[in-house]
């Protein structure tokens, strides 16, 4: 009975341990290059293609792992909800905002990416370009500064990310340049929610409505009549694809207005 019994435990723990799907590059499934592929192309236009990938590899093992309840943080790249909520001015921090705002990250990986680039570009400002204080701000904001744990942590995180771009570097352009990504459909666009609570349910478009209202055009070209428009009316271009000769989808440009970031 006890050999019954420790068998049905081997077994048990077998099937319930974690697989650690965050390995070397080169044993990553499709989907996790793909999304090293999305990545890449996404940041590429501002010169933060192996950034924005190597982010992704290590904040979500390249979208294996999206959701973070410590944090709490979501998405491919990991954004701080409570960040991102705080950029939006007239969204208050409560737990059901803070469920859809995760749920975006989570579903909508345009979403996400455009979080992530904000992020990444405003701290581009704030630090004059220095990449190596650039990524230890996405990782700790300004409070690495003055706290030697927090720093110690920052520059960990730093070291993390440099080493993935490195290999990133090397491996895409060898292996992922001509990957295929697969057509997205940006949840922010056109929320559909799974709620089966009506009342719940017109919160949350209520939520994504005032995000989209302040953040999303989806604009046919970049003329300088257009961007002006966009800019009247509070919104900000989001990402732009074409389909080349090969029927890969291709990132073509991300334009983007100064989100609304709250002063230190």
């Amino acid at each position: 009975m006890r050999l019954i019994t420790l068998l049905l435990l081997m077994q048990y723990y077998i099937y319930a341990t974690p697989v650690n799907k965050c390995v070397s590059i080169d044993k990553f499934s499709d989907e996790q290059k793909e999304i090293i592929a999305y990545a890449y192309n996404y940041g590429k236009k501002h010169n933060l293609g192996f950034t924005l990938a190597a982010i992704a590899w290590h904040e979500s093992c390249a979208g294996e792992y999206r959701m973070n309840f410590a944090d709490p943080s979501a998405g491919i790249y990991h954004a701080l909800i409570p960040g991102v909520i705080k950029r939006y001015q007239m969204l208050k921090d409560t737990g059901f905002n803070r469920n859809v705002i995760g749920e975006l990250l989570i579903r909508d990986d345009e979403f996400a990416s455009k979080v992530a680039i904000d992020e990444l570009l405003f701290w581009h400002k704030v630090r004059d370009g220095n990449w190596k204080d650039i990524i230890k701000s996405y990782n700790k904001g300004y409070s690495w500064e003055k706290n030697d744990k927090l720093n110690e942590i920052a520059e960990n995180y730093y070291k993390n990310i440099k080493l993935k771009k490195e290999i990133l570097e090397q491996y895409i352009p060898k292996y992922l340049s001509n990957f295929k990504l697969k057509k997205r459909e940006p949840m922010l666009a056109n929320f559909n929610s799974n709620n089966t609570n009506a009342i719940a349910r017109k919160q949350e478009n209520e939520v994504i409505e005032k995000i989209r209202k302040l953040e999303v055009a989806v604009l046919k070209n970049d003329s300088e009549l257009i961007v002006n428009q966009a800019k009247r009316d509070n919104k900000a271009i989001i990402s732009i694809y074409n389909i080349n000769e090969e029927d890969s989808i291709i990132h073509e440009k991300t334009i983007t207005l100064k989100p609304l970031y709250i002063s230190k």
